[in-house]
Parts: C-alpha cells; structure tokens; sequence
C-alpha cells in the first residue's frame, strides 16, 4: 500500500494532467456536436471490433460442438435419401410413404484415433454398443467408403480401413457395371486395386468405381474411388487396374456408421442357400 502511494506522488502532476485533459476532451465532445458524432462513431467501431473478435474466439470455442451436430444433422438427411429404402410397390412415392421401407441409416462418429502408414491400418471412433454399433457395419465419409467395423466396446469401436490388407469389398465400374474384388497391397494410403474385371469390360482412366450393393454393410453407388492406372498382362482374363481412393484417410476426421436394418433378413436368406 505505501508503495502505491509513493508511486502516486511520485507521478501526481502526470496524473493530474491526464484526469484535466479527460475533462477537456468530455466537455468539448458534450458542447461541439461535430466532435461529438466523430467521437459515437469511433467509440462504435472500437466497440463492435471488440465484439467481433470475442464472438469470433467464441464462436471457435463452439467449433467442436458446431461439428457434432452437423454431423448428426448430415447423418440424419443421409438416412433420408431414396437409395436408403426399398419401393415395395412401382411408382413415384414419398419417403414417407408407407410403400417406402428404411434400409440403411446413419450414424455421427468422430475420429479419435487413424493409423495411415502402418501395414494394417486401423480407425477409432467414439461410437459404441451403447449406440448400437455393432461389428460388420460399414464406414463412410461424405458419401464415400472408408472401411467397415470390426471391434466394439462401450464406448467406442475400431474399423477395419480400405488401406488394410485383410479389407475386401465388392465394387463396380459405375459406367458399364462391371464388377469386380477391391484390395490394398501397395502401402500407399492413396490407392487401391481392383480384380476380377474382364477385359471385355469397357474401362478408361478416371472412370468412376462405386459399391454394388451385393454386401451387407454398404448401400449402392458409395464412390470408391476414380481409376488411375490400366494394365491387361498377356495370358490372363482380368485387367489389373488401380484407383485414387476418394477418401482422404490423412484428413479423416468425422464418418458415418451405416447401419442396415435389414441385414440379419438378408444373411439368413442367404444362409439357407448354402449346402
């Protein structure tokens, strides 16, 4: 306390000086209008900046909630799509027709974990059982394959990605159709294989290569990727063909979870067809 009053003497006659000048300034702005106006309009400018930037700093404190629920929100429209129900009559119907039956919906998970450059690869996201995410469930991110769901706890589950050797999906060429085997094996998180097209399939680079749909744990038409590379070797049937993955596993951050309602439906039909 002494130090503060040493400090005051010490500066009295600057002090003095500031609160006269203080004085001045109020009373030139209260009696001159002109002085007055540019002084509202400054003080406005300074005050609005400072708002600016604290609801700037806020509004990136809120990004991480902001994420969450346009993720839940994408998820919740992705379920709505037409490709996601099964017409149970032929015609032009609304979704929420009763002649419309869900198939697929969408779960919001976000990445906690993403192993890329190791040789098998693997996802962890925040959704788990108590979710009702269950193994064998497919992953994908803006509309693209990511991987499918291997293990689940509580709280969270790991996925088995495209780039992991032991990943296999049925695929097509989405122009002509064709069908074939997707498989990594060249350690490079950018690309895949295809195998089993037949060189009677009319392929050209960059063609489009999406899901079929043959599986359980995709709906139809999710881009796999685009192809890169075309190579028919003498002596076989097949073109070993090579695709940039649409999915960018360096900056994976938010994925769906799709859920099939229809699976156990379609594995015991399918289950009754074998010897």
């Amino acid at each position: 306390m002494r130090n503060i009053g040493r400090l005051i003497y010490r500066y009295h006659i600057f002090l003095v000086f500031l609160c006269l000048q203080f004085i001045a300034l109020a009373f030139l702005v209260k009696n001159n209008n002109f002085q007055q106006s540019v002084f509202i309009n400054s003080s406005n400018d300074l005050i609005g900046s400072l708002y600016e930037r604290r609801s700037a700093f806020s509004d990136y404190l809120k990004l991480s909630d902001i994420n969450d629920e346009l993720s839940a929100e994408n998820a919740q429209l992705k379920s709505r799509q037409l490709q996601n129900y099964i017409d149970l009559e032929n015609g032009t119907i609304l979704v929420e027709d009763s002649l419309f039956l869900q198939r697929y919906e969408y779960l919001p998970a976000k990445v906690i974990n993403n192993s890329v450059n190791t040789r098998n690869n693997f996802i962890t996201l925040n959704k788990g059982s108590i979710t009702g995410v269950k193994p064998e469930m497919g992953v994908v991110a803006n509309g693209a394959m990511v991987g499918i769901v291997k293990d689940v706890s509580k709280h969270f589950c790991s996925v088995m990605p495209i780039i992991n050797p032991n990943f296999t999906a049925s695929i097509k060429l989405k122009r002509g159709n064709d069908f074939g085997m997707l498989a990594w094996k060249d350690n490079d998180p950018r690309y895949a294989h295809i195998l089993e097209i037949p060189k009677h399939a009319v392929v050209a680079l960059g063609d489009t290569v999406v899901t079929t749909g043959f599986s359980s744990f995709f709906p139809e038409g999710l881009i796999v990727g685009s192809i890169a590379e075309i190579d028919a070797p003498d002596g076989e049937n097949f073109f070993t063909i090579k695709i940039l993955l649409s999915t960018d596993f360096y900056k994976l951050s938010y994925v769906d979870i799709v859920s099939n309602l229809m699976k156990e439906e379609q594995l015991e039909l399918e289950n009754l067809e074998q010897p």
